[in-house]
């Protein structure tokens, strides 16, 4: 096993690790707002998305899921909507044409969807995933420079620690990073720049048409609809066999199924309402967490474990960080 060691050492560190987040969960009183648990639950959940999507991927075309699931989620919001806003379609229409945040929110998600595949085509995933663990940085950022909301106390150091914690998670082999970049990866890279900055907006733009009382279900359907033409398109442009869904194995339906009700369904409803009552760089802050779910599954669906001492050190790094920093948010 690269790197030396024996994977029980490793378990126990990590297990370790979760004792004391639980630990400090419970010590003093542990109370958090609804709207941080749901972020924290909505982080987990999307970080399931890509080993649950991987395995799906092995029996369905890409971007035929993709639309499926984004419908999903629009219905879901349309649901959400009707059953909460209680507003005629003539009012929702208004809301829409008035409100330029909305369609901006739009074109971003769609600008997000496009980016985030081209760059994993054009370049290693690896660097892809690296670049977006500065996601948190520039929503941060963002939300103090232009959308009048500070970042919540010890944000930037916990993003610092959560950050080298999820690196170390996500790179077993150094050496292939440092590997020689071509005129393709220095290109595969600016688009995931692009990409990496479209998420951060999406946040904040998020946060902001919450506070101007959009209504979670209309931004669940929105966005939905958005991704789903542009999703649909591509399947459209790249002549994917829609006939592979009528061989579906009750595994792949499996997991088709929490792709598409467990992620894209709850998971964005988990997300979006976070971001309707709490600092959108709070929420932005437990990303590094998607990296945990994303092993567990990864390990017990698709046999894929982490190898080296520095992703178990990392991992352990991640969960102690974020627990400490929800800690300290609500001693503050």
């Amino acid at each position: 096993m690269p790197g030396g060691g024996t994977p029980s050492l490793h378990r126990e560190g990590l297990k370790c690790a979760i004792i004391a987040a639980v630990t400090m969960m419970r010590k003093g009183g542990w109370r958090l707002s609804v709207y941080v648990w749901l972020g924290l639950w909505g982080q987990l959940v999307w970080g399931t998305y890509p080993p649950a999507a991987k395995r799906a991927l092995m029996e369905v075309p890409k971007f035929s899921l993709l639309w499926l699931a984004t419908v999903a989620a629009t219905l879901a919001g349309l649901g959400v909507m009707l059953r909460e806003d209680r507003r005629s379609w003539q009012e929702v229409r208004r809301f829409l044409l008035s409100e330029r945040v909305m369609w901006a929110l739009a074109g971003v998600v769609a600008l997000r969807s496009v980016t985030n595949l081209l760059a994993i085509d054009l370049t290693r995933a690896t660097w892809v995933q690296l670049i977006y663990l500065l996601t948190p940085f520039v929503a941060a950022i963002l939300g103090s420079l232009f959308f009048g909301e500070p970042a919540p106390p010890l944000t930037y150091p916990a993003l610092v620690l959560s950050g080298v914690g999820a690196a170390l998670t996500l790179v077993a082999d150094w050496t292939h990073v440092w590997a020689g970049f071509s005129g393709r990866d220095f290109l595969g890279l600016g688009v995931a720049l692009v990409s990496m900055l479209a998420l951060a907006l999406y946040f904040q733009l998020v946060r902001r048409s919450s506070r101007r009382e959009a209504g979670r279900g209309l931004i669940m359907a929105q966005q939905g609809a958005a991704m789903a033409l542009v999703y649909m398109l591509l399947s459209v442009g790249a002549g994917e066999d829609w006939t592979a869904w009528t061989r579906l194995s009750p595994a792949g339906w499996a997991t088709v199924a929490w792709v598409v009700g467990g992620v894209f369904m709850l998971g964005n409803l988990f997300q979006v309402t976070a971001l309707g009552g709490v600092n959108a760089a709070l929420v932005t802050s437990l990303m590094p967490l998607r990296l945990v779910s994303a092993i567990a599954l990864g390990w017990w669906l698709l046999g894929e474990r982490l190898t080296a001492p520095s992703q178990w050190l990392g991992a352990s790094l991640v969960l102690v960080t974020v627990s400490g920093y929800l800690w300290f948010q609500r001693q503050g």
